[in-house]
């Protein structure tokens, strides 16, 4: 199955609502997770050291039959119904490293 890199923006002032919205969002990472598909995820903040000043946004690897499937996928995205996410961007990911063994 082909890999896919999501990377995904916030909009301005929204940490309050991706807080709201954070356990469905992680819901159905596991979901994923369980089924094979999430090979990494997770959030882009703006301090490391004090993750309340925000997020730029978020990064997902993940595997799906197709772009069509991930784009169904991604129409239930939490963030997304919550208006987190200001922008999208998939495109496709050959991974190299680490090698499988």
């Amino acid at each position: 199955m082909p890999l896919f890199v999501v990377q995904c923006t916030d909009n301005d002032n929204i940490l309050e609502k991706r807080m709201e919205v954070r356990p469905q969002h992680l819901k159905r990472l596991d979901v994923l997770k369980q089924q094979g598909r999430l090979i990494v995820a997770g959030p882009m903040p703006k301090d490391a050291d004090d993750t309340s000043k925000g997020f730029y946004g978020s990064v997902i690897i993940v595997d799906f039959d197709s772009h069509d499937a991930l784009d169904q996928w991604l129409a239930d995205e939490p963030y997304v119904h919550a208006g987190v996410y200001k922008s999208v961007d998939v495109k496709p990911f050959i991974k190299v490293f680490p090698k499988d063994e």
